[in-house]
Protein backbone atom coordinates (compact mmCIF):
# COMPACT_ATOMS: atom_id res chain seq x y z
CA UNK A 1 0.00 0.00 0.00
CA UNK A 2 1.22 3.61 -0.81
CA UNK A 3 2.40 5.65 2.03
CA UNK A 4 -0.57 8.26 2.96
CA UNK A 5 -1.48 10.85 5.40
CA UNK A 6 -4.55 12.28 6.81
CA UNK A 7 -5.58 15.67 7.80
CA UNK A 8 -7.77 16.86 10.27
CA UNK A 9 -7.48 20.54 10.19
CA UNK A 10 -11.14 21.42 9.80
CA UNK A 11 -14.02 20.05 12.51
CA UNK A 12 -16.81 19.20 10.34
CA UNK A 13 -20.43 19.69 12.14
CA UNK A 14 -23.68 18.26 10.73
CA UNK A 15 -26.50 20.01 12.26
CA UNK A 16 -29.97 20.37 11.23
CA UNK A 17 -29.84 23.38 13.75
CA UNK A 18 -26.21 24.99 14.47
CA UNK A 19 -27.41 28.40 16.16
CA UNK A 20 -25.94 26.80 19.22
CA UNK A 21 -22.96 25.82 18.11
CA UNK A 22 -22.43 29.41 16.27
CA UNK A 23 -23.48 31.06 19.39
CA UNK A 24 -20.08 29.01 21.05
CA UNK A 25 -18.02 29.88 18.34
CA UNK A 26 -18.90 33.94 18.01
CA UNK A 27 -19.08 34.51 21.94
CA UNK A 28 -17.65 37.64 22.66
CA UNK A 29 -15.70 38.17 19.09
CA UNK A 30 -16.43 40.73 16.38
CA UNK A 31 -17.20 38.79 13.15
CA UNK A 32 -17.40 39.36 9.93
CA UNK A 33 -20.17 37.70 7.91
CA UNK A 34 -19.17 36.89 4.08
CA UNK A 35 -22.31 36.32 2.01
CA UNK A 36 -23.30 36.24 -1.26
CA UNK A 37 -26.69 37.38 -2.88
CA UNK A 38 -29.84 37.19 -1.28
CA UNK A 39 -30.06 33.34 -0.67
CA UNK A 40 -28.75 33.64 2.95
CA UNK A 41 -31.99 35.56 3.88
CA UNK A 42 -33.95 32.96 2.06
CA UNK A 43 -33.12 29.92 3.70
CA UNK A 44 -32.73 31.18 7.72
CA UNK A 45 -28.37 31.36 7.55
CA UNK A 46 -28.92 35.19 8.00
CA UNK A 47 -30.90 35.16 10.72
CA UNK A 48 -29.21 32.07 12.38
CA UNK A 49 -25.87 33.72 12.48
CA UNK A 50 -26.97 37.13 13.27
CA UNK A 51 -28.84 35.62 16.54
CA UNK A 52 -25.83 33.93 17.47
CA UNK A 53 -23.63 36.54 17.20
CA UNK A 54 -25.96 38.59 19.44
CA UNK A 55 -26.63 35.55 21.81
CA UNK A 56 -23.16 35.84 22.50
CA UNK A 57 -22.52 39.09 23.00
CA UNK A 58 -20.66 39.48 19.85
CA UNK A 59 -20.94 42.31 17.06
CA UNK A 60 -21.48 41.15 13.52
CA UNK A 61 -20.53 43.20 10.31
CA UNK A 62 -21.07 41.74 6.65
CA UNK A 63 -19.79 41.76 3.68
CA UNK A 64 -22.38 41.01 1.17
CA UNK A 65 -22.65 40.47 -2.39
CA UNK A 66 -19.24 38.74 -2.36
CA UNK A 67 -17.31 36.47 -5.10
CA UNK A 68 -13.74 35.38 -5.37
CA UNK A 69 -12.96 38.37 -7.54
CA UNK A 70 -9.86 40.06 -6.42
CA UNK A 71 -11.43 43.47 -5.91
CA UNK A 72 -14.56 41.72 -3.43
CA UNK A 73 -11.29 39.75 -1.73
CA UNK A 74 -9.41 43.03 -1.59
CA UNK A 75 -12.68 44.89 0.05
CA UNK A 76 -13.21 42.58 2.50
CA UNK A 77 -9.60 42.57 4.11
CA UNK A 78 -9.68 46.00 4.21
CA UNK A 79 -13.12 46.01 6.12
CA UNK A 80 -11.66 42.95 8.52
CA UNK A 81 -8.77 45.42 9.16
CA UNK A 82 -10.33 48.39 9.80
CA UNK A 83 -13.11 47.07 12.06
CA UNK A 84 -10.84 44.64 13.83
CA UNK A 85 -12.25 41.60 13.03
CA UNK A 86 -11.68 38.48 14.64
CA UNK A 87 -13.68 35.51 12.99
CA UNK A 88 -14.65 35.35 9.84
CA UNK A 89 -17.66 33.39 8.80
CA UNK A 90 -18.38 32.25 4.96
CA UNK A 91 -21.59 30.98 3.60
CA UNK A 92 -23.08 30.33 -0.08
CA UNK A 93 -21.67 28.72 -2.96
CA UNK A 94 -17.73 27.85 -3.76
CA UNK A 95 -17.26 31.47 -4.57
CA UNK A 96 -18.31 33.24 -1.62
CA UNK A 97 -16.29 30.56 1.01
CA UNK A 98 -13.46 30.93 -1.35
CA UNK A 99 -13.56 34.71 -0.58
CA UNK A 100 -13.85 33.90 2.96
CA UNK A 101 -10.89 31.69 2.81
CA UNK A 102 -8.97 34.64 1.00
CA UNK A 103 -10.49 37.72 3.78
CA UNK A 104 -9.05 35.53 6.47
CA UNK A 105 -5.69 35.07 5.58
CA UNK A 106 -5.36 37.93 3.77
CA UNK A 107 -5.73 39.98 6.84
CA UNK A 108 -2.08 38.79 7.90
CA UNK A 109 -0.65 38.46 4.07
CA UNK A 110 -2.61 41.21 1.62
CA UNK A 111 0.83 42.25 0.26
CA UNK A 112 1.71 39.38 -1.45
CA UNK A 113 -1.69 37.61 -1.57
CA UNK A 114 -1.84 37.09 -4.81
CA UNK A 115 1.65 35.16 -5.12
CA UNK A 116 -0.66 32.71 -2.68
CA UNK A 117 -3.16 32.64 -5.20
CA UNK A 118 -0.75 32.21 -8.04
CA UNK A 119 1.05 29.28 -6.37
CA UNK A 120 4.01 30.98 -6.13
CA UNK A 121 3.88 30.73 -1.97
CA UNK A 122 2.28 28.00 -0.19
CA UNK A 123 -0.44 29.35 2.48
CA UNK A 124 -0.57 25.86 4.87
CA UNK A 125 0.32 26.50 8.19
CA UNK A 126 0.43 30.15 8.16
CA UNK A 127 -1.06 32.56 10.32
CA UNK A 128 -4.78 33.59 9.24
CA UNK A 129 -8.29 34.47 11.10
CA UNK A 130 -10.43 32.18 12.97
CA UNK A 131 -12.64 31.00 9.93
CA UNK A 132 -16.27 29.33 9.78
CA UNK A 133 -17.80 28.33 6.48
CA UNK A 134 -21.78 27.23 5.72
CA UNK A 135 -22.40 25.90 1.97
CA UNK A 136 -25.76 27.13 1.26
CA UNK A 137 -24.87 25.79 -2.23
CA UNK A 138 -23.13 22.10 -1.67
CA UNK A 139 -21.03 20.94 -4.36
CA UNK A 140 -17.42 22.43 -4.01
CA UNK A 141 -16.40 20.94 -1.10
CA UNK A 142 -14.38 24.21 0.13
CA UNK A 143 -15.63 24.32 3.32
CA UNK A 144 -13.67 20.78 4.25
CA UNK A 145 -11.08 21.64 1.66
CA UNK A 146 -7.99 23.40 1.23
CA UNK A 147 -8.05 25.38 -1.86
CA UNK A 148 -9.58 28.56 -2.66
CA UNK A 149 -9.75 30.10 -6.11
CA UNK A 150 -9.50 33.91 -6.82
CA UNK A 151 -10.34 35.39 -10.35
CA UNK A 152 -9.06 38.86 -11.72
CA UNK A 153 -11.05 39.38 -14.46
CA UNK A 154 -10.14 42.69 -15.03
CA UNK A 155 -6.68 40.95 -15.59
CA UNK A 156 -8.18 37.67 -17.49
CA UNK A 157 -6.28 36.07 -14.53
CA UNK A 158 -7.25 33.64 -11.92
CA UNK A 159 -5.25 30.62 -10.00
CA UNK A 160 -6.01 28.74 -6.50
CA UNK A 161 -4.39 29.16 -3.31
CA UNK A 162 -3.89 25.99 -2.07
CA UNK A 163 -3.84 25.29 1.90
CA UNK A 164 -6.51 27.16 3.24
CA UNK A 165 -8.60 25.23 5.81
CA UNK A 166 -11.44 26.41 7.73
CA UNK A 167 -11.33 25.75 11.37
CA UNK A 168 -15.31 25.14 11.58
CA UNK A 169 -17.35 23.07 8.55
CA UNK A 170 -20.88 23.49 9.41
CA UNK A 171 -23.55 21.71 6.79
CA UNK A 172 -27.24 22.28 7.98
CA UNK A 173 -29.22 20.71 4.88
CA UNK A 174 -32.18 23.33 5.76
CA UNK A 175 -29.78 26.45 3.70
CA UNK A 176 -30.35 24.52 0.75
CA UNK A 177 -33.44 24.67 0.21
CA UNK A 178 -33.88 28.00 -1.17
CA UNK A 179 -32.35 26.19 -4.57
CA UNK A 180 -34.24 25.69 -7.45
CA UNK A 181 -34.82 22.55 -8.98
CA UNK A 182 -32.03 23.00 -11.84
CA UNK A 183 -29.79 24.73 -8.95
CA UNK A 184 -30.25 21.35 -6.70
CA UNK A 185 -29.29 19.31 -9.78
CA UNK A 186 -26.02 21.40 -10.11
CA UNK A 187 -25.47 20.57 -6.47
CA UNK A 188 -25.44 16.76 -6.76
CA UNK A 189 -23.90 16.55 -10.23
CA UNK A 190 -21.08 18.87 -9.04
CA UNK A 191 -20.92 16.58 -6.30
CA UNK A 192 -20.50 13.72 -8.45
CA UNK A 193 -18.04 14.98 -10.99
CA UNK A 194 -15.59 16.00 -7.83
CA UNK A 195 -15.82 12.63 -6.17
CA UNK A 196 -15.38 10.55 -9.22
CA UNK A 197 -12.00 12.96 -9.72
CA UNK A 198 -10.56 11.74 -6.54
CA UNK A 199 -11.47 8.31 -7.28
CA UNK A 200 -10.48 7.84 -10.80
CA UNK A 201 -7.32 5.75 -10.61
CA UNK A 202 -7.09 5.26 -6.45
CA UNK A 203 -5.64 1.93 -6.46
CA UNK A 204 -6.19 1.94 -2.45
CA UNK A 205 -8.65 -0.67 -2.10
CA UNK A 206 -10.37 0.84 1.06
CA UNK A 207 -10.45 4.52 -0.05
CA UNK A 208 -11.77 3.63 -3.83
CA UNK A 209 -14.31 1.68 -2.50
CA UNK A 210 -15.25 4.50 -0.01
CA UNK A 211 -15.27 6.88 -3.26
CA UNK A 212 -18.07 4.71 -5.10
CA UNK A 213 -20.01 4.10 -2.38
CA UNK A 214 -20.16 7.61 -1.65
CA UNK A 215 -20.98 8.50 -5.55
CA UNK A 216 -23.65 6.16 -5.66
CA UNK A 217 -25.25 7.83 -2.79
CA UNK A 218 -25.22 10.57 -3.52
CA UNK A 219 -26.64 9.41 -7.47
CA UNK A 220 -29.14 8.15 -5.20
CA UNK A 221 -30.11 11.16 -3.27
CA UNK A 222 -30.32 13.25 -6.41
CA UNK A 223 -32.86 11.21 -8.46
CA UNK A 224 -34.81 11.35 -4.92
CA UNK A 225 -34.27 15.11 -4.56
CA UNK A 226 -36.01 15.47 -8.47
CA UNK A 227 -39.22 13.99 -7.24
CA UNK A 228 -38.88 15.26 -3.76
CA UNK A 229 -36.92 18.66 -3.78
CA UNK A 230 -37.96 19.67 -0.09
CA UNK A 231 -35.85 15.77 1.48
CA UNK A 232 -33.39 16.57 4.09
CA UNK A 233 -31.92 13.24 4.39
CA UNK A 234 -31.30 13.70 0.30
CA UNK A 235 -29.86 17.48 1.05
CA UNK A 236 -27.80 15.87 3.76
CA UNK A 237 -26.22 13.11 1.64
CA UNK A 238 -24.94 15.67 -1.08
CA UNK A 239 -24.05 17.92 1.28
CA UNK A 240 -21.73 15.13 3.13
CA UNK A 241 -20.55 13.85 -0.22
CA UNK A 242 -19.41 17.47 -1.40
CA UNK A 243 -17.61 17.96 1.58
CA UNK A 244 -15.82 14.17 1.38
CA UNK A 245 -14.70 15.15 -1.97
CA UNK A 246 -12.32 17.33 -0.73
CA UNK A 247 -11.68 15.67 2.67
CA UNK A 248 -8.55 13.89 1.86
CA UNK A 249 -9.66 10.75 2.62
CA UNK A 250 -10.35 9.78 -0.89
CA UNK A 251 -7.43 9.23 -3.64
CA UNK A 252 -5.22 8.15 -1.44
CA UNK A 253 -3.75 5.28 -3.50
CA UNK A 254 -3.35 7.25 -6.41
CA UNK A 255 -0.17 6.89 -8.63
CA UNK A 256 -1.28 9.69 -10.88
CA UNK A 257 -3.41 12.90 -10.79
CA UNK A 258 -4.55 13.20 -14.57
CA UNK A 259 -8.30 13.27 -13.04
CA UNK A 260 -8.19 16.33 -11.87
CA UNK A 261 -6.79 17.36 -14.70
CA UNK A 262 -10.78 18.82 -14.99
CA UNK A 263 -10.07 21.61 -12.72
CA UNK A 264 -7.38 23.24 -15.20
CA UNK A 265 -9.74 22.28 -18.33
CA UNK A 266 -13.23 23.62 -16.72
CA UNK A 267 -11.41 27.16 -16.80
CA UNK A 268 -11.64 27.58 -20.40
CA UNK A 269 -15.34 27.38 -21.10
CA UNK A 270 -15.51 30.28 -17.82
CA UNK A 271 -13.12 32.39 -19.57
CA UNK A 272 -14.55 31.50 -23.43
CA UNK A 273 -18.43 31.48 -23.08
CA UNK A 274 -18.63 33.05 -19.30
CA UNK A 275 -19.87 29.90 -17.99
CA UNK A 276 -20.04 28.78 -14.14
CA UNK A 277 -18.02 26.75 -12.09
CA UNK A 278 -20.74 24.23 -11.99
CA UNK A 279 -21.76 24.58 -15.61
CA UNK A 280 -18.29 24.18 -17.02
CA UNK A 281 -17.53 20.81 -14.89
CA UNK A 282 -20.48 19.33 -15.21
CA UNK A 283 -21.22 19.88 -19.33
CA UNK A 284 -17.21 18.70 -19.72
CA UNK A 285 -17.19 15.85 -17.26
CA UNK A 286 -18.21 12.95 -19.75
CA UNK A 287 -16.13 14.02 -22.48
CA UNK A 288 -13.27 14.96 -20.53
CA UNK A 289 -13.27 10.72 -19.32
CA UNK A 290 -13.67 10.20 -23.34
CA UNK A 291 -11.02 12.23 -24.24
CA UNK A 292 -8.66 10.42 -21.57
CA UNK A 293 -9.42 7.31 -21.63
CA UNK A 294 -6.98 7.45 -24.59
CA UNK A 295 -4.42 7.50 -22.01
CA UNK A 296 -6.03 5.54 -19.24
CA UNK A 297 -8.81 3.50 -20.33
CA UNK A 298 -8.81 0.37 -17.88
CA UNK A 299 -8.92 3.03 -14.99
CA UNK A 300 -11.86 4.57 -16.59
CA UNK A 301 -14.24 1.78 -17.94
CA UNK A 302 -13.38 0.20 -14.58
CA UNK A 303 -14.32 3.37 -12.28
CA UNK A 304 -17.54 3.99 -14.51
CA UNK A 305 -19.09 0.33 -14.15
CA UNK A 306 -18.22 0.53 -10.30
CA UNK A 307 -19.88 3.72 -9.84
CA UNK A 308 -22.49 4.10 -12.82
CA UNK A 309 -22.92 0.68 -13.66
CA UNK A 310 -22.15 0.96 -17.70
CA UNK A 311 -20.72 -2.06 -18.69
CA UNK A 312 -18.97 -1.47 -22.30
CA UNK A 313 -16.82 1.10 -24.83
CA UNK A 314 -15.97 4.21 -22.74
CA UNK A 315 -17.12 6.59 -25.76
CA UNK A 316 -20.71 4.51 -25.07
CA UNK A 317 -20.23 4.93 -21.49
CA UNK A 318 -19.79 8.34 -21.92
CA UNK A 319 -22.75 9.34 -23.76
CA UNK A 320 -25.18 7.73 -20.92
CA UNK A 321 -23.28 10.03 -18.62
CA UNK A 322 -24.37 13.00 -20.79
CA UNK A 323 -27.96 11.28 -20.40
CA UNK A 324 -27.57 10.82 -17.01
CA UNK A 325 -26.84 14.36 -16.30
CA UNK A 326 -29.61 16.07 -19.02
CA UNK A 327 -32.12 13.59 -17.20
CA UNK A 328 -31.55 15.35 -14.45
CA UNK A 329 -32.46 18.44 -15.40
CA UNK A 330 -29.01 20.32 -16.64
CA UNK A 331 -28.59 21.41 -20.19
CA UNK A 332 -25.19 19.70 -20.90
CA UNK A 333 -23.85 21.80 -24.15
CA UNK A 334 -21.96 25.36 -23.94
CA UNK A 335 -23.14 27.40 -26.79
CA UNK A 336 -20.78 29.91 -28.35
CA UNK A 337 -18.18 29.82 -31.17
CA UNK A 338 -15.90 27.48 -31.18
CA UNK A 339 -12.63 29.76 -31.20
CA UNK A 340 -9.59 27.22 -31.75
CA UNK A 341 -6.85 29.91 -30.86
CA UNK A 342 -8.72 31.33 -27.95
CA UNK A 343 -9.12 27.80 -26.43
CA UNK A 344 -4.91 27.75 -26.63
CA UNK A 345 -4.70 30.32 -25.90
CA UNK A 346 -5.74 29.81 -22.55
CA UNK A 347 -3.22 28.70 -20.21
CA UNK A 348 -3.81 25.37 -18.24
CA UNK A 349 -1.74 22.89 -16.86
CA UNK A 350 -2.90 19.33 -18.39
CA UNK A 351 -1.49 16.44 -19.67
CA UNK A 352 -3.57 16.89 -22.25
CA UNK A 353 -2.21 18.01 -25.55
CA UNK A 354 -3.89 21.17 -26.97
CA UNK A 355 -5.59 19.55 -30.06
CA UNK A 356 -7.34 17.38 -27.43
CA UNK A 357 -8.78 19.88 -25.36
CA UNK A 358 -9.96 21.73 -28.66
CA UNK A 359 -11.72 18.47 -28.95
CA UNK A 360 -13.08 18.03 -25.43
CA UNK A 361 -14.67 21.69 -25.64
CA UNK A 362 -16.11 20.76 -29.59
CA UNK A 363 -17.54 18.15 -28.40
CA UNK A 364 -19.54 19.82 -25.59
CA UNK A 365 -20.84 22.88 -28.09
CA UNK A 366 -24.11 23.04 -29.04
Amino acid sequence: MKDFQLRNDTKLLFRNDPTQDLCNITKGKKVLFVYGGGSVKKNGCYEDVKNAVSQGGGRLYEAGNSSRERADIEGGIRMAKDNGIELIIGAGGASVMDCAKLVAFGVFHSEDLWDYVKGRKNPYGQEKLPLVLMPTYPSSGSEYGLGAVAADSQADDFGTAYGIPADYAVLVPKYSTSLGQEMTAYTALVTLVQLSASTIGDKNPISYDMGISVIRNVLKAAKRLKEDPDNSDARGVVLYGASIATSGRLGIGKEENYSYDIYEVEFIPEILFGASYRKSLTTLFPRFLKVMASYHEEDIRTFIKDAFGYDGEVAESTEKLVELFTDMGIDMYFNGELDKERISSVSVDSMLKPEEIVRLIEMSMR
